[in-house]
């Protein structure tokens, strides 16, 4: 059965004590966050403590981001604390500080750990900013955040293509989407775990009955398999399963041969609606500064390592500032499915 745990061990979960809302904090609490550090700061400097403490600072602007840093480190400066930075960069994100024009003359010395999610390629575009130590991570709101991490010591080919081990209280199982039945280790099903999770959702039995199975675990919507070294692979999301002819194909899979493309900075996978098929896969794809490859060179690309099925039927090129994100720089595939069924339904009209 391919059920994982910490394998340090744990003890049992105790009542919660939270209220855990999703990404998408105001500003005030951005601002509160701040505040918030600005006061721990001080209180460590007052006890005279020494150790190791962590605090998070989420901007949405350059302006704001360079007056956090810099108000960070002078506090920390004159409390006679050593400023170490981490990060939790969105491949977008990742990217954006790579090409920035002021890239070459800063010092980026200081950021030595963090975690991120994405591809091997975006963990490793993290890794070349000089992050060496970044953590690869698995997690959702309803587990408080992460459930699975890779160690900061962990081999760099660890961390590039697995999401580690679920933390202490942590358990994990990899199902079949429709019978249930747990699965061996190396297979793709959904990922379930159970421990430090929320009790419920508010107000919302019927939502409740749906998220968890009868031996509590919680489903998480997500596709993963257990390597045969106990760690988590992240596969994708089920509800971004594309479902063509029949066939379910994980856009993920796709995604990383397109990354492999020397052209290619960028690939997101959809389906669009096909009458014929059901859904057909299209691929955005963003290319890299200077590079040219077309839909045609792209496609010849991914029959190399692809079945047939899972050959993208479409390719549309899109410049990095056309592509619909949220605050925070995810990359919003539902608006880009929207945007390509709209253009497709235009141009039959």
């Amino acid at each position: 059965m391919s059920t994982i745990e910490n394998p340090h061990g744990d003890h049992a979960p105790v009542t919660p004590a939270a209220v855990k809302a999703s990404a998408g904090a105001t500003e005030r609490m951005r601002i509160a966050r701040v505040g918030n550090l600005l006061r721990t700061l001080d209180s460590l400097r007052k006890q005279r403590t020494d150790g190791l403490f962590t605090y998070s600072i989420v901007v949405t602007d350059n302006d704001r981001a360079e007056s956090a840093r810099a108000t960070v480190e002078a506090f920390a400066a004159s409390s006679g604390i050593e400023a170490k930075y981490g990060m939790e960069p969105t491949p977008n994100i990742a990217l954006a500080l790579t090409e920035h024009p002021d890239r070459a003359r800063r010092d980026l010395s200081s950021l030595r750990t963090g975690a991120a999610i994405g591809p091997p390629s975006a963990m490793q575009m993290v890794m070349d900013l000089g992050v060496g130590e970044i953590c690869n991570v698995y997690g959702l709101t309803e587990c408080y955040g992460n459930c699975t991490v890779t160690d900061a010591h962990d081999p760099a080919a660890v961390r590039r293509a697995t999401v580690g081990y679920p933390l202490p209280g942590m358990e994990l199982r990899i199902v079949h989407r429709e019978t249930r039945r747990p699965l061996p280790p190396g297979e793709i099903g959904e990922i379930v775990v159970r421990g430090y999770l929320t009790p419920g959702y508010y107000k919302d039995p019927e939502k409740n009955a749906a998220a968890f199975d009868r031996d509590g675990f919680l489903l998480t919507g997500d596709l993963g398999a257990i390597g045969n070294d106990g760690r988590l692979q992240f596969r994708g999301r089920i509800k971004e399963m594309v479902k063509t002819g029949g066939i379910n194909v994980a856009p993920l899979e796709i995604e990383e041969v397109l990354l492999g493309h020397p052209a290619v900075e960028q690939a997101y996978v959809v389906g669009l609606p096909d009458p014929r098929k059901e859904e057909i896969l299209a691929a955005v794809v963003v290319l890299r500064e200077g590079a040219d490859a077309g839909p045609d060179a792209l496609r010849t690309f991914c029959k190399q390592a692809l079945a047939a099925f899972k050959v993208p039927q479409e390719f549309r090129l899109l410049r990095r500032d056309e592509l619909p994100v949220t605050a925070t720089g995810k990359v919003q595939k539902f608006r880009l499915a929207e945007m390509l069924a709209r253009e497709r339904d235009a141009a039959g009209a």
